[in-house]
C-alpha cells in the first residue's frame, strides 16, 4: 500500500491515538475496536483496564470473555463486582457461577485491585489457594475466616484492605484463634471492629475506618491493638458506633494521642442535642492529644425522625473552649451542624466555613452585632499565620483561611481601617 493510500489518522503516533481512544465514550470505543486490528489493540486496554460489574448477568458475560480472550485478560488491572444479593435457600447461585468467576480471576496476570462488594459468604471460595502477585488493594464484605486470612497473608503487597462493616455474630472458636495478618505494606484499613485484633504488629496503618454494628466490643481492646501496630504512624481514625461514645473518645485520647484526624459518628435511635456535660467531658479529654488537627463529631439519626437544628452561637462557644483545650486543633465539626466546619482563624478565634451557607449568615451577623468578634477577626486579618508551621496547617487549611479572609474583607469593606497592602493584591 502506498503511503498516500494510508488514512491520515493512522500516521499519527500511537501515543496520540491512545489518547483519542481513552477520551472516547464506551460506545465509541466498541465501534473503534471493529475498524482494524490496530484500533482493536488500542481499544482493548482502555476497555478492560478497569472493569466494574453490577449484576450477575454482566459478571457471567465478562468472565466468559476473560477466560476465552487472553489478550483482554492481560490488560485488566482492576475489577469490581458489586450488586445487591442476600443469599438464601431460594436465592443462591450454582457452584458453576463461582467456578466461572474464580477461573476468570485466575486468568488475570497483572491484577492490582480486586473488589468483591457483595454480601455473599460463598465468595470466600474464590480466594482459596488463589494468588495474584501484583495485588495491592483488596475490598470485600467478608468477615475474618481462616480462608480469608490465609489469602491475605499470601499477598504481602496489599496496602489497602476493606472487609465487611458488619461483624460475624456466629463466630466459632476456630475463628477466635486465627493467625494475625502479616501485611507489611498495609497502610489503610476499613472494616468492622471484630477484624481489628487480627491486624498484626507488622502493619503500621496510616488510616483506619472502624464500625461497630452488631457486637458492642469494648473500645479499649480495639485501640490497644491499634496502639501496638500503629501508634507512631496512624494519622486518621474514623469510628462509627451506637451511643454518644464518650468512652471511645476517652480511650483514643489515651491510646493514640498523636493522631492528626479523629472522626466519631454517634448512631442514635432517638436523636437529640448533646448536653453541656457531654461537651465539657470531651473538652476534658482534648488536652491529651498532642498533634490533633481535625476533630469531627456527628450524630446519625437511625430512624430519621429527629429534628435537631444547628445552634451556631452555642457552637461558636464550644469550638472556642475546645480550641483552648487543644492548641493544635485547626478544624472542628460539631454534631447537628449540617456539615459546617469551624476553622482556627488567629490565636483562638474561630470562624465558620464561609463556603457554607450557614457560615456566611453567621459571619454577617457577627460583623453587624458583635463588636468583640469583629475586632478579633480584624486583628486576625492583619496578623495572619506567618509564624505557624506547615505541618500544623496543611494546604487545604490555608485555602480555607484564604476564603475566610476574602469573604470577611468583602463584608467589612471600609467600615474598619484594615489595609492589605502587604498582601500584594490590593484587597481591602
Amino acid at each position: 500500500m502506498k503511503s498516500e493510500d494510508v488514512p491520515p489518522i493512522v500516521r499519527l503516533p500511537l501515543e496520540v491515538l491512545e489518547v483519542f481512544v481513552e477520551l472516547s465514550p464506551v460506545a465509541a470505543k466498541l465501534a473503534i475496536s471493529r475498524v482494524s486490528r490496530l484500533f482493536h489493540s488500542l481499544t482493548l486496554r482502555s476497555l478492560y483496564r478497569d472493569i466494574s460489574l453490577c449484576s450477575p448477568r454482566l459478571v457471567i458475560g465478562c468472565c466468559r470473555t476473560l477466560t476465552s480472550n487472553r489478550n483482554a485478560a492481560s490488560t485488566v488491572r482492576s475489577i469490581s463486582i458489586s450488586y445487591t444479593h442476600y443469599p438464601s435457600a431460594s436465592n443462591s447461585f450454582l457452584s458453576s457461577y463461582y467456578s466461572l468467576i474464580r477461573h476468570a480471576l485466575l486468568s488475570l496476570p497483572d491484577l492490582h485491585t480486586l473488589k468483591l462488594l457483595i454480601h455473599d459468604p460463598h465468595l470466600v471460595t474464590l480466594l482459596d489457594h488463589s494468588l495474584f502477585p501484583s495485588l495491592c488493594q483488596f475490598e470485600c464484605y467478608l468477615t475474618p475466616s481462616a480462608t480469608l486470612v490465609d489469602f491475605l497473608n499470601h499477598h504481602p503487597r496489599i496496602n489497602y484492605l476493606q472487609v465487611s462493616p458488619y461483624e460475624n455474630t456466629a463466630v466459632s472458636e476456630d475463628d477466635l484463634t486465627l493467625p494475625p495478618l502479616q501485611l507489611p505494606r498495609l497502610r489503610y484499613f476499613a472494616g468492622n471492629v471484630q477484624s481489628v485484633p487480627f491486624i498484626g504488629p507488622s502493619s503500621p496503618l496510616r488510616a483506619a475506618i472502624i464500625s461497630w454494628e452488631a457486637i458492642d466490643t469494648e473500645p479499649d481492646l480495639v485501640f490497644a491493638a491499634l496502639q501496638r501496630s500503629s501508634r507512631n504512624t496512624l494519622s486518621l481514625l474514623s469510628c462509627r458506633r451506637r451511643g454518644w461514645n464518650l468512652d471511645l473518645i476517652d480511650s483514643v485520647s489515651l491510646r493514640l494521642p498523636e493522631i492528626l484526624t479523629l472522626r466519631v459518628s454517634n448512631v442514635l435511635l432517638v436523636d437529640s442535642s448533646p448536653t453541656e456535660t457531654y461537651l465539657q467531658t470531651i473538652r476534658s479529654y482534648l488536652h491529651r492529644f498532642t498533634h490533633l488537627l481535625r476533630l469531627r463529631v456527628n450524630c446519625i439519626d437511625y430512624w430519621e425522625m429527629g429534628d435537631v437544628t444547628c445552634q451556631l452561637d452555642q457552637d461558636a462557644s464550644t469550638v472556642t473552649e475546645w480550641g483552648e483545650a487543644c492548641p493544635s486543633l485547626v478544624e472542628i465539626t460539631l454534631p447537628h451542624s449540617d456539615g459546617l466546619s469551624w476553622f482556627r482563624f488567629s490565636g483562638n478565634v474561630w470562624v465558620p466555613d464561609p463556603k457554607h451557607a450557614l457560615g456566611v449568615r453567621w459571619l454577617e451577623t457577627a460583623i453587624e452585632k458583635k463588636t468583640s468578634m469583629l475586632n478579633s477577626i480584624a486583628e486576625g486579618l492583619d496578623v495572619g499565620h506567618q509564624s505557624e508551621s506547615p505541618r500544623s496547617h496543611p494546604r487545604e487549611f490555608h485555602e480555607s483561611i484564604a476564603a475566610v479572609r476574602w469573604q470577611v474583607g468583602i463584608m467589612l469593606g471600609n467600615r474598619v481601617g484594615i489595609s492589605h497592602e502587604g498582601d500584594g493584591d490590593g484587597r481591602r
